[in-house]
């Protein structure tokens, strides 16, 4: 009983101190972190705001982001192939290749699915 209670406590502290890693790094603020989860919360905007991550090659981040514009919009064809490709970029290429795979050759088109699929598989996923 003991050893579950401390388990628990210790798992609570983990936690406790792992959330500040839970956001982006360039996010300073509350302000801004509202910003970003607003700005996710929109489809355009959100996706937007992934590519700009991206740009920063800050991959992580890119992929909260696009993990937030599929909770809201979990139909968005795009968000979906960039979160594919965007596994491929941090290296997580299993990842990458297995969204690619689900993805529908009538939505994207044969030569994109190639592509991306290609390039991911080289490790190149640009």
């Amino acid at each position: 009983m003991a050893k579950s209670a401390v388990r628990a406590g210790l798992s609570a502290a983990a936690l406790i101190l792992a959330l500040p890693c839970a956001f982006p790094l360039s996010a300073q603020t509350f302000e801004q972190i509202d910003a970003i989860i607003d700005a996710s919360g929109d489809e355009g905007s959100g996706l937007a705001l992934a590519r700009e991550q991206a740009s920063r090659n800050e991959y992580l981040e890119a992929l909260a982001t696009l993990e937030r514009v599929l909770a809201e919009n979990p139909k968005s064809r795009e968000a979906r192939l960039m979160h594919a490709v965007y596994l491929c970029r941090i290296g997580d290429r299993q990842g990458g290749l297995v969204e690619i795979a689900q993805l529908k050759k009538k939505h994207y088109g044969k030569e994109v699915l190639a592509e991306a699929r290609d390039r991911c598989e080289r490790g190149e996923a640009r």
